[in-house]
């Protein structure tokens, strides 16, 4: 283990949320315990901590997870305050300061943004403090994936070497372990491995208060491995969990593939988390793609799924609808149409105006 690595971990909500007004007061004393000693052996950490939700829904005197995203959003912006509280107080025990930050997916879609949360997060890490990052009112985080993927992301954005994902669950097993009692822990998965199977675990699903089962783990797992980050999902009542990957101990299921990492700007389109459409490619644009290091243009686009925006986050898939890649688009859904199968020359005449050749610049693209 070196010196001053970066670690991301992320606590679902599943975990976070309890008994003592909406909290688990015990697993975050034992989460902290943790990362005290991983502070003590040089290695910078921050927390993505989800539970703000079921913390106002506590507060708010809610039962039932509302279906209104209004409510849902009011019931992250009470219990935030609570989840902040509770970790600096249990934090100043043991000596540290924590900082709240706020971080939604239009953060890391934007690039200023980006680049300022990047110096922000990184200047509390050389202060000492500890980032707290919560879960937020934007509709995204709330929506989609208990901030699976918007942890992966912020692996990314700050380079980290160690990216940790804490659920109610051992790991990744070989099926719902809830559903079947044969189901056996997966204690190595190789993404790229073409023998492993994982449309069992893409299947599975979340508790009661937590929104990301393991497929938005797994997919998480692409993204800040994407960046570089080692990658664990493990499970976060025990004691010393952390302190097992820190010794190079088997624990839970690490997640690794043989893809390099991606340059800056290849992480930075590869972290927005979630697309806005689909455009289908015929196979001398998947050859393009591929083996060529080519931009994707019309040429090779045989149909177009959903509705997006010139700057959008648009997928790329065969006509089978396998992903191919996924790039920001220079053209909205309904010029995409217009334009599919056309040559790049005929684009101008045919829509009228002047524009790009390419519908996705080869720097825009990322291959899947």
């Amino acid at each position: 283990m070196n010196k001053d690595d970066k670690w991301v971990i992320k606590a679902g909500s599943s975990l976070v949320s309890g008994n003592h007004e909406g909290l688990n007061i015990d697993f975050i004393s034992k989460l902290a315990s943790q990362i005290d000693f991983l502070r003590k052996n040089k290695q910078e950490v921050i927390i993505i901590s989800s539970g703000a939700v079921a913390k106002g829904m506590n507060d708010l005197g809610l039962e039932k997870r509302p279906d209104q995203l209004a409510m849902l959003q009011a019931c992250a912006a009470v219990g935030q305050r609570g989840i902040s509280e509770i970790y600096q107080k249990t934090f100043e025990k043991l000596g540290y300061t924590t900082g709240q930050v706020l971080i939604t997916h239009d953060d890391i879609a934007n690039r200023t943004r980006y680049l300022n949360a990047k110096n922000t997060i990184e200047t509390l890490l050389e202060l000492g403090i500890i980032p707290i990052v919560n879960d937020c009112v934007a509709t995204e985080e709330i929506s989609f994936g208990d901030n699976d993927r918007l942890g992966a992301a912020l692996a990314g954005l700050i380079r980290a070497d160690r990216f940790v994902m804490l659920t109610d669950q051992d790991g990744i097993f070989t099926d719902d372990p809830s559903k079947n009692k044969e189901a056996k822990l997966l204690g190595l998965i190789n993404l790229d491995d073409e023998n492993i199977d994982l449309s069992q675990q893409l299947n599975s699903t979340s508790g009661l208060l937590g929104r990301g089962g393991m497929k938005t783990k797994i997919e998480a797992a692409r993204i800040s491995l994407n960046s570089g980050a080692a990658t664990w999902v493990v499970s976060g009542f025990g004691e010393d969990t952390l302190l097992k990957i820190y010794n190079g101990e088997e624990v839970g299921t690490q997640i690794t593939t043989n893809k390099s990492t991606l340059s800056s700007r290849k992480l930075w389109i590869s972290s927005f988390g979630s697309v806005s459409g689909t455009i289908k490619l015929d196979d001398g644009a998947i050859e393009a793609l591929l083996t060529k290091g080519k931009s994707l243009l019309s040429v090779g686009i045989t149909d177009v799924v959903g509705n997006f925006n010139k700057g959008d986050l648009v997928r790329c898939t065969d006509k089978r609808g396998n992903e191919i890649a996924t790039g920001l688009i220079n053209f909205n859904n309904e010029e995409v149409k217009a334009i599919k199968g056309l040559n790049s020359e005929e684009i101008s005449t045919t829509l009228g105006y002047l524009t790009q050749e390419e519908v996705i610049h080869r720097n825009n693209l990322v291959l899947s």
